[in-house]
């Protein structure tokens, strides 16, 4: 799905900002990017997306080059990216609007179009959402997924979506990306939320530019040191988990939700309530 080689970006400064990156990410897979603020997050999801074109190397999805500006079209097609603040993604006052532009943008026909509108208002559950800046953050970061789903993309990425949400917000947010995926989208997720990223099925370290660890959601208690070795904390529902075995809890270490997480303690204490 995306194919990434010996991949340098650096800002029109000169100073660097990706070094080296080579990574591939297979079509369905769901992978979560993390690392602080600065270490390049943001940039290899523009990247990804066709928004920014490396300074070296290359990187493709789908077979498209995305440095090649005559398949912008068509990588837009392919992947669609969802920004940290959902009002980078308004351009007008109607929501309708809004969802329209990027779809008339890719030459649709007026009656595809409205099918297409329709359809995602009605998957998004946004049939009430009609002022673009009468919305909430969270409702409009609904709405600028809706968009991106308009254009029927196979790969979303998802560059800290809930960074300015509430809590309820995030986990709206957070748990529409999970159904998505579920659905069959390819789902690169970056995040500063470490939670967040036990949905994933594989997990990047980025730091100074580069990819410094990767491993599996089912690894992640094996890589509590790396974690702490770049200053990361370890998801709360996994640090529960290890503490309950540091007591000879015999815990099923696969819960990704707190509901899962009650469910397993259920069931080590005999399905008592």
């Amino acid at each position: 799905m995306i194919a990434i080689s010996n991949l340098y970006y650096a800002y029109p400064s000169g100073k660097a900002a990706l070094s080296g990156i080579n990574l591939r990410i297979e079509k369905g897979e769901f992978v979560a990017v993390v690392g602080h603020n600065g270490s390049g997050k943001s940039t290899l999801a523009r990247i990804m997306a066709g928004i920014e074109r490396p300074s070296r190397g290359s990187c493709t999805v789908n077979g498209i080059d995305t440095r090649d500006k005559t398949k912008f079209l068509e990588l837009r097609r392919t992947a669609g990216i969802v920004f940290q603040n959902p009002e980078n993604q308004i351009v007008f006052e109607k929501v309708h609007d809004d969802i329209a532009f990027a779809l008339k943008n890719l030459g649709l026909a007026q009656d595809e179009i409205e099918r297409r509108i329709d359809e995602v208002i009605k998957s998004m559950k946004i049939e009430r959402f009609t002022d673009s800046f009468e919305l909430s953050m969270g409702q409009k970061q609904r709405a600028a997924i809706a968009g991106v789903l308009a254009m029927r993309c196979e790969c979303i990425i998802f560059d800290e979506p809930t960074a300015m949400l509430d809590p309820r917000g995030k986990k709206d947010i957070h748990n529409i990306i999970v159904e998505l995926h579920k659905k069959g989208f390819t789902i690169v997720y970056v995040t500063n939320v470490i939670d967040e990223v036990l949905s994933a099925d594989r997990i990047l370290i980025l730091d100074s530019g580069s990819i410094k660890h990767e491993f599996k959601r089912d690894e992640l208690l094996e890589n509590v040191e790396t974690l702490k070795s770049f200053s990361l904390e370890m998801p709360l529902i996994m640090d529960i988990i290890v503490r309950l075995k540091g007591r000879n809890v015999d815990i099923d270490t696969s819960a990704r939700t707190v509901d899962e997480l009650v469910e397993n303690l259920t069931n080590v204490m005999g399905g008592s309530k």
